[in-house]
């Protein structure tokens, strides 16, 4: 995981979402000026509540600068003027939170859409490589993370904005004031640097924990059932634990380092403001009202450094989170598919690999290798295991690109085509089972537009209607997880039904048969010969079952039969 810097962090929000960010700076700083003219009134306030005249040159530019916007500086004024520099104030703050709130929520929305169209449109040899959990923690979590993390960045600018209001008023009104207050905040942001630092490589670790538990647990659970049958629980167990406590103990650093900063900033500032407040009556021998004002600014100067720190230590806490999402997206980004064509594809007559090689690093799984895949035919592609069957339908589909050689569809090279038109004309069947956990209508349709009539069109076509009327439900139906509801052969029928509710012009059935009884199995060939007609379908088996109703048997490494 490439490290970052807490400035790189923050620059991601202002790169990624300038007009929010910009426009909470903004606000922010208005709010910093709204409280710098409540601070200004503070010193007059004190020397009337106090009584006595004065002749400090300080009390004096202060009056004159009242005067000077046609405010008498008397003791109701004052009350009025603070009065409204507070409450407009809150008001500022009020309507902050309330569009940081809306910020929050509309990043980490934004963050999801662009990991899932990141992830979507990525390049299929690396996102074969991913692991899911990592990729589902991002998703639910890491995106929520980082929406948090700008609340607490956001909570940190407001600080650091009355911090330098506090200072320019300071500069106003003395220049001890100001040189105090920079000293000692930056003597506390000195002293406890070392545990901001400590807080942020506990959340790198942490999220590092974090991730590896997801991608163990998630993938456990897709094969909890040869775990079970073997007694290996425990053994999984272990694993994950393992990394358990490698987050126990990142997170026990973190809630420490947060503790002593939490607990130590208080007396460190208490001390600091005590010693100013001795130096200025005892050694400067200021006037009281002038030294109650100057220790009300070098309070708040202080308290609102401590309140920074703290906040800009509870973002170093989810820096870790925020550092592993945006090496995430970047990774993707690097990854992204990328197709030059923009021609429309057409598929009429057939499409043809011809002379294609294909290697994995060093491992040639292709070499001049040539099929044709006929409109109106099905083509039956065999082979034993590694022989570069599935290469083969990557290639086809656009998923891999082959190292030599090309792919022609209606004579025309892919790299010419705009894929996605491509990819439209096609229906795909792969021998995994891919059900949601929803109606058999969501199922079918995957979100497309398509009326009841077409998915009962498609599932006649796939054999499947007869089943599915005589379920409770019809199209309501729920499959239940991974289609535990329904049996082998039923499932393997809704899933061709849903490629071929799109009436696409390529069929692909990838090893979609594989460990059904032999029966269902011929049924299933018998109806997907039947579909042939107005379109061209390649089926990828070993099985007798496919080589009796193919037109043509291409034997990989062989030749077409």
């Amino acid at each position: 995981m490439k490290r970052l810097t807490s400035l790189d962090s923050c620059r991601f929000y202002f790169k990624e979402f300038p007009r929010h960010m910009w426009c909470t700076v903004g606000l922010l700083l208005l709010a910093g000026v709204v409280e710098s003219v409540g601070a200004i009134s503070v010193v007059p306030l004190l020397t009337s509540l106090i009584g006595g005249e004065t002749t400090s040159p300080l009390l004096l530019k202060i009056n004159s600068t009242f005067l000077s916007v046609g405010v008498e500086p008397s003791l109701a004024n004052i009350l009025v003027v603070v009065s409204l520099a507070m409450v407009g104030r809150a008001g500022l703050f009020l309507f902050i939170n309330r569009q940081v709130g809306y910020v929050e929520a509309e990043i980490a929305t934004r963050l999801r859409t662009r990991l899932l169209d990141g992830v979507l449109s990525a390049d299929w040899s690396y996102f074969t490589k991913q692991p899911i959990g990592t990729l589902t923690y991002c998703l639910s979590t890491e995106c929520y993370q980082a929406g948090k993390a700008l609340r607490i960045l956001a909570q940190a600018l407001s600080y650091l904005v009355q911090v330098l209001a506090y200072l320019a008023v300071a500069a106003f009104l003395s220049w001890k004031v100001l040189v105090a207050g920079l000293a000692c905040g930056s003597l506390l942001l000195l002293c406890f640097q070392f545990l901001i630092r400590m807080i942020r490589r506990a959340g790198l670790k942490q999220a590092s924990a974090l991730n590896k538990m997801s991608a163990i647990f998630t993938d456990s659970l897709t094969g909890v059932k040869p775990l079970k049958v073997m007694n290996l629980e425990k053994n999984l167990i272990g694993h994950i634990m393992t990394q358990s406590e490698r987050f126990r103990r990142a997170a026990r650093k973190s809630a420490v380092g947060m503790g002593v900063l939490a607990s130590i900033q208080e007396p460190f500032t208490t001390i600091m403001l005590a010693g100013g407040l001795y130096v200025g009556h005892i050694v400067l021998s200021m006037e009281t009202a002038i030294l109650l004002a100057m220790a009300f600014f070098f309070h708040r100067i202080l308290t609102r450094v401590a309140s920074f720190q703290q906040a800009f230590q509870g973002f170093g806490a989810l820096e870790g989170v925020l550092t592993s999402l945006i090496n995430k997206l970047n990774n993707i980004l690097e990854h992204k598919e990328f197709f030059m064509g923009e021609e429309k594809a057409f598929f009429d007559k057939s499409i043809e690999l011809r002379n294609v090689s294909l290697s994995y690093g060093s491992k040639q799984v292709l070499r001049d290798y040539s099929i044709s895949i006929r409109m109106n035919s099905v083509t039956a592609l065999c082979g034993p295991s590694g022989s570069g069957k599935t290469s083969t339908v990557d290639i086809m589909v656009g998923l891999v690109s082959p190292t030599a050689g090309g792919v022609y569809i209606d004579g025309v090279n892919m790299e010419a085509l705009d894929i996605s038109s491509w990819r439209e004309q096609i229906g795909y069947v792969p021998q995994e089972v891919f059900l949601f956990n929803d109606s058999i209508r969501l199922n079918i349709s995957l979100g497309r537009e398509c009326s009841d009539e077409d998915i009962w069109a498609a599932l006649e076509a796939a054999g499947a209607r007869s089943f599915v009327e005589l379920l409770p439900s019809g199209l309501d139906f729920l499959v239940g997880e991974h289609g535990r509801s329904l049996s082998g052969g039923q499932k393997q029928r809704l899933m061709i039904a849903r490629a071929l509710v799109a009436r696409p012009r390529l069929l692909i059935l990838d090893e979609s048969t594989t460990g059904l009884d032999v029966k269902t199995e011929k049924e299933i060939w018998a109806s997907v010969s039947a579909m042939k007609n107005n379109m061209a379908i390649l089926a990828v088996s070993h099985q007798e079952a496919v080589i009796d109703v193919a037109d043509v048997v291409v034997r990989i490494g062989g030749r077409e039969g």
